[in-house]
């Protein structure tokens, strides 16, 4: 006997719905001293992917297009992992700020992953070039966080 066709998109609507719920998805209220230390330790461990992934220059551009979306996955990654820190109130602003600008850096380096994958050296380039430019204000936005793994040089932190 057919199943009538209903069936099928009533329980994956269910399924989706029961994957919302049990995901729980609440922020982490954490205290100044706490944002710093995990924060820390979230930069510490994609400085770490950065270092390994970056540890070849690549050959040619497939493979910079390649490294360059692992090094995107990863600053995606902690920057979730950031976005889950709830600051306290009085870091809020200064907490957004870094965070947006972190996800500017990831943007240039969508644009740099675009570039290798056409291979447009010039255009690979100039979004390597952004981000590093942009680099200085991100630093100078986890230092006032009291970040100091974020802070320093290296990665898209």
């Amino acid at each position: 006997m057919p199943r009538p066709v209903w069936i099928a998109p009533m329980l994956l609507s269910i399924t989706a719905g029961a994957l919302i719920v049990g995901c729980g998805g609440g922020k982490e209220q954490v205290s100044a001293a706490e944002l710093v230390q995990k924060g820390d330790q979230i930069c510490g461990e994609e400085r770490s992917t950065f270092d390994r992934i970056q540890a070849q220059p690549p050959p040619n551009a497939s493979v910079a297009a390649d490294q360059t979306d692992e090094l995107i996955k990863s600053t995606e990654d902690a920057n979730s992992k950031l976005r889950d820190l709830e600051p306290p109130d009085e870091l809020r602003a200064r907490y957004d700020q870094y965070l947006d600008a972190r996800d500017g850096a990831v943007d240039e380096m969508q644009h740099g992953k675009d570039a290798a994958d056409d291979q447009n050296s010039d255009a690979y380039g100039a979004a390597q070039a952004a981000v590093a430019r942009s680099a200085p204000q991100r630093k100078k936005l986890a230092a006032s966080l009291g970040f100091k793994v974020c802070s320093s040089s290296s990665a898209a932190a």
